[in-house]
């Protein structure tokens, strides 16, 4: 794991975690099939987010190419 991706992979974590806390207080049910449901979606959209940030600040230069970072190893 790369040090400039850590506030990036932080960032992932704390999105799903607050988008799945939620998605259960919006949906008022708790049984154990919606909680597992909305973690899973949860770790999907965070696992997304991630991906699209990770492609935005690439393109904006402010975190290092994956062609350049292969260069460099």
């Amino acid at each position: 794991m790369s040090r400039p991706l850590i506030p990036l992979k932080a960032g992932a974590v704390i999105f799903t975690l607050l988008w799945t806390a939620w998605m259960m207080w919006w949906s008022g049910s708790f049984s154990s099939a919606n909680v597992m449901i909305l973690a899973l979606c949860g770790a999907a959209v965070g696992y997304l987010w991630y991906r699209a940030m990770r492609w935005q600040f690439e393109r904006m230069g402010m975190l290092p190419r994956r062609e350049d970072q292969a260069k460099e190893t």
